[in-house]
């Protein structure tokens, strides 16, 4: 049985989730799963909706 790793990059968020496969790749299971959400602060968002760069801060 094989693992396949599984990513979906958003723009504030990140989630992933490992999924088993049999012989013929077909799915047969989700070992784990999660997300990170990034927070955005209103000002960051506010220069994100006019079109100026932002950062995020830790």
């Amino acid at each position: 049985m094989k693992k396949i790793l599984g990513l979906d990059l958003g723009t504030n968020s990140i989630g992933w989730a490992v999924v088993n496969v049999d012989d013929n790749n077909a799915p047969c299971g989700i070992s784990a799963a999660g997300s990170r959400i990034i927070p955005m602060g209103e000002d960051a968002l506010s220069n994100f909706n006019s079109g100026k760069t932002s950062k995020n801060s830790p």
